[in-house]
C-alpha cells in the first residue's frame, strides 16, 4: 500500500466532510431543529447517498452478517449523532468545544481494532502512546477553554 490514494480517499476526504457535517449540524440546531428531526433528515440523506453509491460503485454481495454489522454501525452512529444534536440544541454548546472531544473516537477505534480484530501487531506502540497523548491533551486543551 504505497499509494497515497487510499489515505486521501479513506482518511483526508472523510475528515473534511465530517468537519463540514459538524458545522451544518450546529446550523440545524440553531435553526430550532430538534434531535429527532435532525436524525430523520440525516438518515434520509444517508439512505439516498447509499442508493446513489449502489449505482456507481462495484456490486457487492448482500449478506445477513454484513447488513447486521452495517445496521449496528448505523445505530451507534445515530446515537452519537443524536446526542451531539441534543447537546447543540438543548444546551447551545459551541461546536468548537465539542469537536475536539470527538477526535478521541479514534482511540476507541484503535483499542477495538487492536484487541478484538487482532490488529495490535500492526501498531507501533511508541507512536500509539505519543499520538494518544496528543489527541487527549488537544481535546482537553480546546474544550476547556
Amino acid at each position: 500500500m504505497n499509494s497515497v490514494w487510499p489515505i486521501v480517499i479513506g482518511g483526508v476526504l472523510p475528515t473534511l466532510f465530517w468537519g463540514i457535517t459538524a458545522i451544518f449540524q450546529k446550523q440545524s440546531a440553531t435553526s430550532t431543529t430538534g434531535s429527532a428531526v435532525y436524525l430523520i433528515a440525516f438518515g434520509a440523506a444517508c439512505a439516498l447517498a447509499g442508493l446513489i453509491a449502489a449505482l456507481f460503485w462495484r456490486p457487492a454481495l448482500w449478506t445477513a452478517e454484513g447488513i447486521g454489522f452495517a445496521a449496528t454501525a448505523g445505530a451507534c452512529f445515530a446515537v452519537g449523532t443524536g446526542l451531539i444534536s441534543f447537546a447543540l440544541f438543548t444546551y447551545g454548546v459551541p461546536v468548537s468545544k465539542l469537536a475536539p472531544i470527538w477526535s478521541c473516537n479514534v482511540l476507541v477505534t484503535l483499542a477495538i481494532g487492536a484487541v478484538f480484530l487482532g490488529e495490535a501487531s500492526e501498531l507501533d506502540i511508541v507512536k500509539l502512546v505519543a499520538g494518544t497523548l496528543l489527541i487527549i491533551s488537544g481535546a482537553l486543551l480546546v474544550s476547556s477553554a
